[in-house]
């Protein structure tokens, strides 16, 4: 055997950072260890990727996770874009780099993917090598065809092609209706040909390794959702997985993307788990600092420097009773797809108003997301209040519509509500395990779990809202105990503290791992719940297993 390829002691760049500089010391470590228990022979092969290399705590993530699955047996057959799609793609497009800056960015993408993999001799699969000149001229000629209007219904071989375009295109550009984009029937059927040359890529790049196993990036966007149901229909287990919302998390899912939070597997047996006195207690703390952005790896909670605008708490009426609206972020995956009797958020929004404005008795109070002018997320062009200032929406003397940089917490209006409102926010989460009746107007992943109210049409609505409006709040036991355990199944079981890493949005992640023996089996028992979970071919949740609590 030769050591040097075994060591992979391949062109590495030139010039890399520290950062790079202890991970590659990582991988030959692991490298090293390998040689020395003599694991030649590989269990399984498991294909990973394309990643999304460009978030640093993505490529930290699969360093260090790609050499914890080496050290339990698997071989890794990584595979990366090398450039092939044109214009713009789920990486880089429209206010995320793209534009005249895509080309560049592009470039910069697949560099990182190459520097990611070339710590060790990997066999390193760019996407180029499986797409062959009659297959582009065929796709040419197939997206040529397609209407210019019925883009977004287009599906190749059973697959929605054109569905996929379109939320590209809403996250590229932050808006949730996709008219409002320039050129939008052009660039969703560039969408769709790029999805089509992956296709190829993906289709032939699985017959080829036959792989036991693959792992992407999370997968609800078109790039990393399509290889998901390639493998779906190849009976491949499929992995995804995406940084938690809590600081050190990471989270996976199996056949689903992770973000989808889907819990129903495990949900009904956890949730009759009585709650021990100490899990009460980490989940009332994690609801204290919550307010303050604590643990948050983009603060959206807590008062910043760019929340300025003041509003003056004595305007509500407090002898009235009072909705508490709370908006997700339209062009989000939290809020896309999730219509359920309402055609979308705004929707919801424009409606709810319209039936305060009918019943003067009442008040609303509408909180849009702060996201939408967070300085460290690009500028949401279709946001709550342009909405209904396009449309031209009458707003009533008993509604009360706050900007997204309203110097005020959602927390602080909690005390002042009877009622909440969430299309799939997490807030509906919060609301209803301090006591607060929550309603759930979109397809939220707590939807149905027992501690909303969830109304199947637009009339069982307003009836649930007229009647929390009119009765006298009272606090619903059952419902706060469902929701604590929802709080500790999603945020200290789902959302894995794999402690790798300290990572925030705005801030380059902190290695907490420096050594081979830092990610060897039993050092952390996180890690070894889900590689253990890949390497059997196992779901990450199932009716009697979920990730230990972290």
């Amino acid at each position: 055997m030769d050591l040097k390829n075994i060591l992979g002691y391949i062109k590495r760049p030139k010039t890399i950072d520290p950062l790079e500089e202890k991970l590659n010391r990582i991988t030959d470590e692991t490298t090293r260890y390998i040689i020395n228990i003599k694991r030649y022979k590989k269990q399984i092969k498991i294909l990973y990727g394309p990643a999304f290399s460009i978030y640093i705590p993505c490529f930290v993530h699969d360093t260090i996770f790609s050499n914890i699955l080496r050290i339990h047996g698997a071989e890794i057959v990584p595979i990366y874009c090398d450039s092939i799609q044109h214009v713009e793609c789920n990486v880089y497009g429209g206010v995320w780099g793209g534009g005249k800056n895509f080309k560049k960015n592009c470039a910069n993408c697949a560099m990182k993917s190459r520097h990611l993999w070339s710590s060790a001799a990997y066999n390193l699969l760019k996407f180029s090598s499986f797409i062959t000149r009659g297959e582009r001229i065929a796709i040419y000629n197939i997206v040529r065809k397609i209407s210019e209007e019925k883009w977004m219904e287009f599906s190749y071989q059973g697959l929605s092609f054109g569905q996929w375009a379109k939320d590209t295109l809403l996250n590229n550009y932050v808006v949730g209706d996709y008219h409002l984009v320039n050129n939008s029937n052009k660039l969703g059927k560039i969408h769709i040909s790029n999805l089509l040359l992956l296709n190829c890529a993906y289709s032939r790049i699985l017959q080829k390794v036959k792989p036991d196993r693959v792992i992407t990036n999370d997968s609800y966007y078109g790039m990393w959702a399509l290889m998901q149901r390639l493998c779906q229909e190849r009976s491949i287990p499929f992995y995804s997985h995406w940084s938690g919302t809590r600081k050190g998390a990471w989270c996976y899912a199996y056949n689903d993307a992770s973000l989808n939070l889907n819990f129903s597997p495990s949900w009904k047996n956890f949730a009759k788990i009585p709650l021990k006195l100490s899990q009460k207690k980490k989940v009332t703390k994690w609801l204290d600092e919550r307010c303050k952005g604590k643990d948050m790896v983009l603060d959206a909670a807590s008062i910043q420097t760019y929340k300025s605008k003041v509003f003056n708490l004595e305007i509500i009426k407090k002898n009235r009773p009072i909705a508490l609206l709370l908006a997700n972020v339209v062009w989000d995956q939290a809020a896309l797809n999730k219509e359920t009797f309402f055609k979308g958020m705004m929707e919801w929004i424009v409606e709810t108003i319209h039936w305060f404005s009918k019943h003067s008795e009442y008040q609303l109070i509408i909180k849009p997301h702060p996201i939408e002018l967070h300085p460290a997320i690009p500028k949401t062009q279709e946001s709550v209040l342009s909405v209904l200032q396009n449309r031209r929406i009458e707003i009533s003397s008993n509604v009360i519509i706050l900007p997204s940089d309203v110097q005020m917490t959602a927390y602080q209006l909690f005390d002042y509500a009877d009622v909440g409102l969430v299309y799939t926010s997490t807030s509906g989460i919060e609301m209803s395990a301090r006591g607060i009746p929550v309603i759930t107007a979109g397809s939220a992943p707590f939807r149905g779990l027992g501690f909303t109210v969830d109304p199947g049409s637009k009339k069982e609505y307003e009836e649930y809202l007229k009647n929390f409006l009119t009765k006298s709040k009272k606090r619903n036991n059952k419902f706060i105990d469902l929701a604590y355990k929802y709080i500790l199944f999603n945020f200290f079981h789902y959302y894995t503290k794999i402690d790798i890493m300290d990572n925030s949005f705005e801030n380059a992640p902190v290695l907490k791992v420096g050594k081979v023996e830092d990610i060897l089996p039993g050092k952390n028992k996180y890690l070894d719940y889900i590689a253990n979970s890949i390497m059997r071919g196992l779901p990450i949740l199932s009716e009697n297993r979920w990730p230990p609590e972290s």
